[in-house]
């Protein structure tokens, strides 16, 4: 960590050195730096205005936002600078209909959502490819975020049944511009970028992007982050048919990980009273791990991309990425270990760090080839995207027994050294290999009609093994599954222009994931004693299949302002259950729904008001339970019924700017029940939490940015571990102030 100051200065010093750094200085609103004209033959570049995307940037959209059958929202960089969004949690408040997640037994830390009541872990993308590591992301190397819902495998393969989260990184431009920001604030809070752009020629440049993040957690004892990370990305091809862009992003966390607070999740009788709540009284900046706790993560990820323009009416694309991920990670996670059998409510009652040790390392590789052409049948004109994709991934984990830590006061826990951990002699592996091939066609039957359709056939081989079972004190046999799921997925859906300005649709798509008892999140990568690397009884379960109907309208008012509006459906079968014991995930048969209404708004409402803001509405329902009929009518977890936010920004002169966010939701519960009368799920009270904004523009390079995040200190869960274990309080009150200045 401490090399990183060095490698802001150097950089610093060329960018001050370097000629024509004056070139995007003078945009009076200072803003993103200006891209440089579309190659000829290129696909065109995404514009933005007033927070808002016109165009998925990916070769399987052909069609802007307006005229998609799908709700797509894009958060552009300009959206996440004046928040100051420093992770994708963050980011994603923006977007109501997707709740966090806390990792508990599956592997921890790293960024876990739902979309639309469906676990998203595995749906997050870099540039269209399956970005699997399990870390946090800092999107300070990114140009926008793109959010897809609804059932999407026809388009991203497995997975993909709420919808998918994509990564579009930051490309170098024709012309030369810097950027640096510092940002201090309460909590210790050190933050520093630096983004710099560099013609080589009129054919080709560089661009360098810095990060050095430092800060405590606000509201929380203890817990800390710290992060650097580097990003450099070449491109050949300015001009021309062809376009060759290679990147590579480098990212190092060493964290004082925070497991939250202690649901008081266990039935009368046991160790707790089981009312599925956080206990009352329980001061929300209490932290229950350990002072040597630690979260070391190494990302890197590499990414060549081609672009070939053969003519006006036939585009080829190849993308190739490669990422490797270690995470080295102990954390305590919060229990209630004890209360006194004559306490009538909590006190005297006690709590520890439950060890959850991972040394994990994640790897894939993956290649798309996508062949992009315009053509007509008759008066009906089709835009086809044909592509394979090849994909492998892998995850191994060197176990380390898991283990309790020291208990303390549950009111007052006091700084705690953990036990020592050591390593069991095993590893356990999964791994999958993945191929599939897909076609993409919008048809276009007359200036108001145009039909999307897409199918895809996708062939997964999947493998758990374990090694080093011989080595432990009570030898055992290694056990190794493999299976192979074989399946196709669709995607419609048909848009009417009512007028320009104005689309209506109606669509229809599906998502499947492999059997869900057989999945990297199913692998047993912690320490249990006797936990095996999958469960033989319960392999050969069929996958997972999901899906969705969607009505919806999108409009255009005024010049700048969009509005989307979608009421949808979506059923899940042979779905997930969760497991009657520990570390049982049994798969049963159930039937799940979700349905519910969202609108949603991005761009300027006139030319100084700037508006981002949505509304969601889920109604969740275990529909059908053969084996555990008591399930049957609870709502899902992660689902709160309603969610709300709005960031809005005015510029009261051209010089200062003035905003206000908002972000609302409603009770919500962890899970489904798993027994009838086992451990209870648990349930956390909705919350509202409001956030200020300023920036002031000194001159056309430089201004000064002002964020106070959670003005009232309001304390409430944020995320809800997946077994409802534990609960992370959301942030509270905090100071930040940033500076940044283009030269």
């Amino acid at each position: 960590m401490n090399k990183h100051p060095l490698a802001l200065a150097l950089l610093t010093a060329l960018a001050s050195g370097a000629p024509g750094t004056q070139a995007q200085s003078q945009a009076a609103e200072a803003a993103t730096p200006a891209a440089a004209e579309p190659a000829t033959g290129t696909l065109p570049s995404v514009e933005i205005s007033g927070f808002r995307g016109e165009q998925v940037n990916s070769i399987k959209y052909t069609r802007p936002l307006q005229d998609t059958p799908r709700i797509i929202t894009i958060l552009p960089e300009e959206l996440l600078q004046e928040q100051g969004v420093t992770s994708l949690k963050d980011a994603l408040r923006n977007l109501p209909g997707i709740s966090l997640q806390a990792g508990e037994g599956n592997p921890p830390g790293g960024d876990q959502f739902r979309i639309r009541g469906f676990n998203a872990r595995d749906d997050i993308n870099v540039n269209g490819s399956r970005d699997l590591g399990n870390y946090f992301r800092d999107p300070f190397y990114v140009d926008q975020l793109e959010v897809v819902k609804g059932p999407n495998s026809a388009f991203s393969g497995r997975g993909s049944a709420g919808g998918t989260i994509n990564f579009v990184t930051k490309t170098p431009q024709a012309e030369a511009f810097n950027r640096a920001e510092l940002s201090l604030g309460s909590d210790q809070l050190r933050r520093a970028t630096l983004d710099i752009n560099r013609p080589i020629d009129d054919n080709s440049g560089f661009r360098v992007n810095l990060l050095s993040h430092d800060s405590d957690l606000p509201g929380r004892d203890i817990a800390k982050e710290q992060r650097y990370g580097l990003y450099g990305a070449y491109t050949w091809g300015f001009r021309g048919d062809t376009r060759v862009t290679a990147d590579l992003l480098h990212l190092q966390q060493d964290d004082i990980p925070d497991g939250g607070l202690p649901f008081d999740r266990d039935p009368p009788g046991a160790a707790a009273r089981g009312t599925g709540r956080i206990p009352p009284g329980l001061d929300f900046d209490n932290f229950y791990g350990h002072v040597d706790d630690y979260r070391d993560v190494d990302v890197t990820l590499f990414g060549l991309a081609v672009q070939h323009r053969v003519n006006d009416t036939l585009t080829l694309s190849n993308q190739t990425r490669l990422s490797r991920v270690n995470n080295d990670t102990v954390i305590g996670n919060p229990r209630i270990a004890a209360i006194p059998a004559t306490s009538p409510g909590f006190e005297g009652a006690t709590a520890r760090g439950t060890l959850r040790p991972r040394d994990q390392q994640d790897e894939g590789i993956s290649n798309q080839t996508a062949l992009k052409f315009a053509f007509a049948t008759g008066a009906v004109r089709h835009d086809l995207v044909a592509g394979v994709e090849l994909a492998r991934y892998s995850y191994d984990n060197r176990r380390r027994a898991e283990a309790n830590g020291p208990t303390t006061d549950l009111f007052d826990p006091q700084p705690r050294q953990r036990p020592a951990i050591a390593y069991d002699g095993t590893v356990y592996s999964f791994e999958t290999r993945e191929r599939a091939f897909y076609l993409l066609d919008t048809l276009a039957f007359s200036p108001q009609w145009e039909l999307n359709l897409g199918v895809r056939h996708d062939n997964v081989e999947a493998t758990a093994s374990e090694a080093g079972r011989e080595n432990l004190p009570t030898p055992g046999d290694n056990l190794s599954l493999s299976r192979t799921d074989s399946v196709t997925s669709y995607s419609a859906g048909l848009v009417y222009k009512l007028n320009p300005r104005t689309s209506l649709y109606a669509s229809v798509g599906n998502a499947f994931e492999i059997s869900g008892n057989f999945d990297r999140n199913q692998v047993q990568l912690g320490g249990n004693a006797g936990a095996r690397v999958a469960n033989p009884a319960t392999f050969d379960i069929a996958p997972e299949k999901t899906t969705a109907f969607e009505l919806g309208a999108k409009w255009k008012l005024g010049s700048d302002l969009d509005v989307n509006a979608a009421i949808f459906r979506t059923t899940r079968d042979n779905a997930r259950f969760p497991g009657q014991a520990g570390g049982d995930n049994s798969i049963l048969d159930a039937k799940l729904r979700v349905q519910g209404f969202e609108l949603l708004t991005a761009g300027r409402v006139s030319p100084g008001w700037r508006l981002y803001s949505g509304y969601v509405y889920l109604d969740s329902e275990v529909l059908e339970a053969p084996s555990r009929p008591f399930a049957v009518g609870q709502r899902l977890g992660g689902t709160p019924k309603h969610s709300f936010n709005v960031f809005t920004l005015y510029d009261v002169t051209p010089q200062l700017a003035v905003g206000a966010g908002v972000q609302a939701v409603t009770a919500q519960f962890g899970s489904v029940q798993a027994t009838e009368t086992g451990t209870r799920k648990v349930r956390v009270p909705g919350y509202g939490v409001a956030d200020l904004y300023s920036t002031y523009r000194f001159t056309p390079q430089t201004q000064l940015r002002v964020n106070v995040y959670n003005v009232g200190d309001k304390r409430y869960i944020s995320q809800i571990a997946e077994g409802g274990a534990q609960g992370i309080p959301g942030p509270g009150r905090q100071l930040v102030a940033t500076l940044r200045h283009d030269f």
